[in-house]
């Protein structure tokens, strides 16, 4: 999980913290189009989040994670934090934003894993 995190955040800093995402900076500006435009962008985002969905089910099945998480819910919060961490980056000129928003995911995330015994 960290190492995820943190090859998000390098890339963010590959980028000087400057680019943003490009899915998301179109679909702010074209969603609101028509429908079939918005579609669109509701399939990009779901064709990225799929291997984050299928991960933490596996992470589930595996008893990684408790029986009661909703991987969809926790899917759903990272790509948020990503997202909102990304444009905060871009604004603020500094990854340190993504990082800070990754770490709402993280505790998300921590907290739906099975106890140790």
């Amino acid at each position: 999980m960290d190492r995820w995190f943190d090859a998000i955040v390098a890339n963010g800093t590959r980028q000087d913290a400057v680019g943003g995402c490009a899915i998301g900076s179109l679909a702010s500006q074209l969603s609101g189009r028509d429908d079939l435009t918005r579609q669109a962008f509701v399939d990009a985002f779901a064709r990225w989040e799929a291997p984050l969905i299928a991960g933490l089910r596996r992470m589930q099945e595996s008893g990684e994670l408790r029986p009661d998480a909703d991987v969809t819910e926790l899917a759903d919060l990272t790509m948020a934090a990503i997202q909102g961490g990304l444009l905060l980056a871009q604004i603020r000129r500094t990854p340190d934003q993504l990082r800070l928003a990754l770490r709402s995911a993280r505790a998300a995330l921590e907290d739906a894993l099975t106890p140790l015994p």
